[in-house]
């Protein structure tokens, strides 16, 4: 349990953001205490039939939780620290991840990352087949991906597919991108299951107790896992973390697009472009100046951290 400074200290934090006695899902601790516990698997298992349903062929019923870490294949190439990784009873294996900062290239990174996560399943020795599991990818988006401008899909699926022969297609490799930020409904208009755990992925934080309408054991689970009162000193300075990572970002944000960065890159014109990369490397020394860490000015200009460490 949290110490009463810290609950004194976090109420200030919560009050900062006009919110209520639990945490915001969208964060890292609390998404992953809530959905990637081993001894409560329910959420996780609800939330993967419901936003996957399309691409399954069974229900899942049971997964087994696995380290979400996983080590680059040869000495110089990335780990990856996945937020929650599971596999189900058929062998399959799935990626859950949470964003809450801006990627401008997230769908390559989680084609990458399932790329690892084949890698990784792969057996020693040459008596291999490359017949490796279907891989799973699930990421929950609280922002916009220009590509899909122009859609009010909630919902996105990306496969591979013979482009002369759309109907065959391979479902080795599955990414599903769930646009959080599209997502309006107030809580009198969710109806379905689907809709209700979209909501309190939203808007949990927002509420003093657990709402009636999403009633349920699995609802109760979840709160139950966001409850802030509940957490362990670690939790608490974990996520007490990533409410300053998640203001540190909009801080970002607000700063490059202040110094027009946004606009060099949206314009798509070559001026525009070069106007952009210029900005750029101006606004990634700025916040470098002013004491922003690497990987926030990383997420918001796209420059890798080796190339701010150089600047």
């Amino acid at each position: 349990m949290i110490s009463e400074n810290m609950r004194k200290e976090l109420k200030e934090l919560q009050l900062l953001e006009g919110k209520g006695r639990f945490a915001n899902l969208t964060l890292d601790m609390p998404f992953k205490k809530a959905f990637g516990s081993e001894t409560e698997k329910e959420p996780l298992i609800a939330t993967l039939n419901v936003c996957l349903e399309r691409k399954l062929k069974y229900p899942i019923t049971d997964v087994d939780i696995k380290n979400p870490y996983i080590i680059g294949q040869t000495k110089g190439s990335r780990d990856a620290e996945l937020d929650i990784r599971c596999r189900d009873s058929q062998g399959n294996e799935f990626i859950v991840e949470m964003q809450i900062g801006r990627q401008k290239h997230f769908v390559k990174r989680a084609n990458y990352y399932a790329s690892m996560v084949i890698a990784a399943s792969a057996p020693k020795g040459d008596d291999w087949d490359f017949d490796y599991p279907s891989i799973y990818s699930l990421n929950f988006l609280n922002f916009d991906l220009d590509i899909w401008d122009g859609s009010d899909g909630i919902i996105h699926h990306v496969s591979f597919f013979d482009e002369d022969m759309p109907e065959l297609r391979f479902d080795s490799v599955n990414l599903v991108f769930v646009r959080l930020s599209r997502f309006g409904k107030s809580l009198d208009e969710c109806e379905s299951f689907r809709d209700k755990l979209f909501f309190s992925l939203r808007h949990a934080h927002e509420f003093e107790e657990k709402p009636s309408q999403l009633e349920g054991a699995l609802f109760d689970k979840i709160f139950m896992a966001a409850k802030i009162a509940s957490f362990t000193s670690r939790e608490y300075e974990e996520y007490r973390a990533g409410l300053m990572r998640k203001w540190d970002y909009g801080a970002s944000m607000k700063f490059a697009k202040e110094e027009g960065v946004a606009e060099g890159w949206k314009s798509g014109k070559a001026e525009g472009i070069a106007i952009g990369e210029a900005r750029l490397l101006l606004a990634a020394r700025q916040m470098k100046a002013k004491g922003f860490n690497n990987a926030v000015i990383s997420e918001v200009t796209d420059l890798s951290e080796d190339e701010i460490e150089r600047l």
